[in-house]
């Protein structure tokens, strides 16, 4: 027996249930886990010890005057209790000096401290002493307010931003209701207005935050006193269709809500029930929410949300759930950026993943993910597999597009999405990701970024692709000499072959074209059903190829015209010249490829560099890679 001494005063931890079972053996239950007891006539001993263990027994009085095999069995059971969590030694508690009214109203409080940990009544009793101040308005300043009393805190100091003079009213009914069974209850009032936050705050430990979601400037101006002092940042945020509480920010901890607050997804029903207060039922949630969670971060309970949560309730439905998020760069700073040389040596073929899959999945997933959207929703799925993706703008401007993918597969179509998702979230970012580049000659540049599996070559392919077709669509009349018409002979490319035959079966079979861009790239012309040429880049033919046939597909797949396309209402053809070309089979990662691309690149540009991107919130999840390809501003024409 070397846990068990003479001395403890043992009790059992509430949220204890145990059960006597057929095979006479008992079962343990509670928050921290169960087990089985097992023993002669141990049924019989459980119901006689266990009332026992109540913590106002030593272990010496109980068992004093027993036999010893009698004191040993004792000693023996309360031994294996002890070890599995269900008991705790009560002299070991820090004094306290909570009056005995006190702790009985607030004795479930308590007895929830109790489970999670030993002293509960001290740490109940500095609970109490914690300073808060709440800033609001209506029904949420109210409920925290309510809320804080409710849980134990015995002063609250309120600023109330409105002119609602029943607020007011309604504060110090609560007080008035609260001094009733707690006299140490108090909650003061600030008088003057305008509010000096760093005057108010000042003072307080911690500053709960309840507001509309449109409050941005007093939101910041108290958040921004928050970092400054030192203090809690708890925020409760609602508008007319949803209510928002936390994340919380500690004193001195990285700043999370910013990181929540821009993940938000922006919507028009948002925008169409701006005016619409939220339900008094659904203030009391949110505020209820906030307040524990803050309760059991000061009390010591383990049993709390990450700082990467958001707790999102249906102001209509009353459903909450909480929802992580990512961190956003621009709020914690991490955007990293180093030349690459020799690019294709830091990479390796293509393996059989299918982890990027659910990677993509967490990234949509809740109203806080990156992708706002990123499903295939009423997209018809043949011949092609398709998906839809539009990511969070990061700098809270406007939406951004949505951008649909197609592919032969449903894995590959949510893959390409995936990544083209990733690319439009970083899109708006692209200066600062070229402000952090060590040279100054590489800031002024221009940037083009892939997003891929980490460690293989699909990021660089992307980036160099996505450069390509942006010059392109800015240089589409520098096209080199007139283009000649195209007919097919030996199709090897599988992707290709399936496209042509797809269309020819939807009697749409293409009218192509062959030509080439300004840096020599080969361009395939297309006629789509506007009787409209456009023209598709790529590095070799074969690409290019593939690419206007996919484009083809699914416009006539989807019954639309690609707005993304580079279109001429008229294209001039070489009179009487027709090519015909075998199309060989080819990957846009293959390394001989790429280099061949890189080279003839270079001829154009020849201050062209490949740079690796490190950043929130990809950098520490290993499962894509960020690549960009910068043209100094002299050669980017």
């Amino acid at each position: 027996m070397v846990n068990v001494k003479p001395s403890m005063r043992l009790k059992v931890k509430k949220g204890t249930f145990f059960m006597p079972e057929s095979n006479g053996s008992v079962y343990f239950r509670n928050n921290a886990g169960s087990f089985r007891m097992e023993g002669k006539a141990i049924q019989q001993w459980v119901e006689k010890l266990v009332p026992m263990l109540n913590g106002e027994h030593s272990m010496a009085d109980l068992t004093e005057g027993l036999s010893l095999p009698y004191r040993t069995r004792v000693y023996e059971m309360a031994e294996v209790l002890y070890t599995n969590g269900f008991l705790r030694d009560v002299s070991e508690d820090r004094h306290h000096e909570l009056h005995p009214e006190v702790a009985a109203k607030f004795a479930s409080q308590i007895e929830f401290l109790e489970s999670f940990g030993d002293s509960a009544c001290f740490r109940f009793q500095q609970y109490r002493q914690k300073k808060v101040i709440v800033v609001g308005e209506g029904d949420m300043v109210i409920g925290v307010v309510s809320a804080l009393l409710t849980s134990g805190l015995a002063g609250v100091h309120v600023i109330i931003t409105d002119e609602n003079e029943s607020s007011r009213r309604r504060v110090r009914e609560l007080e008035a209701w609260a001094r009733e069974s707690d006299p140490e209850a108090a909650v003061s009032l600030a008088m003057e207005n305008p509010f000096s936050w760093t005057d108010e705050i000042e003072p307080y430990e911690a500053v709960f935050c309840a507001s509309h979601k449109d409050q941005h400037e007093e939101r910041e101006a108290v958040l921004k006193e928050c970092h400054k002092k030192q203090k809690w940042f708890i925020p409760i945020l609602c508008s007319g269709t949803a209510g928002f509480a936390g994340p919380m920010e500690e004193p001195g901890s990285v700043p999370c809500f910013e990181s929540a607050w821009r993940s938000l997804h922006t919507q028009e029903a948002d925008k169409e029930a701006a005016e619409r207060s939220i339900s008094s039922p659904a203030a009391a949630m949110l505020t209820n929410v906030a307040v524990f969670e803050w309760f059991k971060k000061v009390t010591g309970v383990p049993d709390v949300h990450p700082s990467n949560h958001m707790f999102v309730l249906t102001n209509e439905t009353l459903e909450g759930k909480w929802h992580p998020f990512k961190p956003n760069p621009l709020v914690t700073g991490s955007i990293a950026a180093e030349r690459v040389e020799n690019v294709l040596k830091e990479t390796k073929e293509k393996e059989e993943n299918q982890e990027w899959l659910y990677y993509f999945s967490e990234m949509a997933s809740g109203p806080l993910g990156i992708l706002h959207r990123y499903e295939e929703g009423d997209l018809p799925q043949l011949p092609l597999s398709q998906c839809e993706v539009q990511a969070v703008d990061i700098q809270l401007v406007e939406p951004h597009p949505g951008i649909i993918c197609a592919a032969m597969t449903h894995e590959e179509a949510r893959k390409e999405a995936g990544l083209a998702g990733v690319e439009q979230y970083l899109a708006p970012l692209k200066q600062d990701i070229l402000n952090a580049l060590e040279a100054a000659k590489d800031r002024g540049g221009r940037l083009y970024l892939g997003a891929g599996e980490s460690g293989t070559r699909t990021a660089i392919s992307r980036a160099l692709t996505n450069m390509l077709e942006e010059n392109w669509k800015t240089q589409v009349n520098e096209e080199k000499g007139t283009p000649a018409r195209l007919e097919l002979r030996k199709v090897e490319d599988e992707r290709c072959r399936l496209y042509y035959q797809a269309l020819t079966t939807m009697n749409k079979e293409p009218e192509l074209g062959i030509g080439e861009d300004a840096y020599g790239f080969p361009v395939v012309w297309i006629k789509n059903r506007n009787n409209q040429w456009y023209g598709t880049v790529g590095f070799t033919r074969t690409l290019a190829l593939r690419e206007a046939l996919r484009r083809t597909l699914v416009e006539a797949q989807n019954n639309t015209t690609f707005p993304e396309a580079s279109t001429v209402s008229i294209k001039e053809f070489k009179k009487g010249l027709v090519l015909l070309v075998d199309v060989p089979s080819c990957e846009s990662d293959d390394p001989e490829v790429l280099q061949s691309v890189i080279e003839r690149i270079k001829r154009s540009h020849k201050d062209l560099s490949f740079i690796k991107v490190t950043m929130d919130p990809f950098k520490d999840d290993g499962i894509i890679d960020l690549f960009g390809v910068v043209v100094s501003k002299e050669e980017s024409g």
